[in-house]
């Protein structure tokens, strides 16, 4: 199994269909700024446990960092890993993101 690369738009399209957002970025890159309602595993500490952790239900996962190429990593290890689940990966991260106008929340 492989992961599959998405644009900003659909990976709008797959969160409103319930996907969960993992944010690999570095906790102090996420306080500052995020996608609602994601989840923080930073690249160095994800493995597939933590993803089952918080995705117990084996909903589709949405990887992403800043501009898509850690994200890329990181969905590789998971796949590497033996993940299951349906991993999409933003294609061109956080920055596109917040260029596009989506919505973001800030803080601890």
């Amino acid at each position: 199994m492989k992961y599959i690369p998405i644009d900003t738009e659909e990976t709008l399209k797959r969160i409103q269909e319930g996907a969960i957002v993992i944010d690999v970025r570095y906790p102090y890159e996420y306080n500052k700024i995020r996608i609602e309602n994601s989840h923080n595993i930073p690249f160095k500490e994800i493995t597939v446990e933590k993803i089952n952790s918080i995705n117990p239900d084996n909903k589709d996962i949405i990887i992403h960092c800043t501009a898509g190429i850690t994200s890329k990593k990181v969905a590789d290890n998971l796949v590497a890993q033996g993940y299951q689940g349906t991993i999409y990966e933003m294609d061109k991260g956080l920055i596109d993101w917040v260029n596009l106008g989506f919505k973001t929340e800030q803080g601890i």
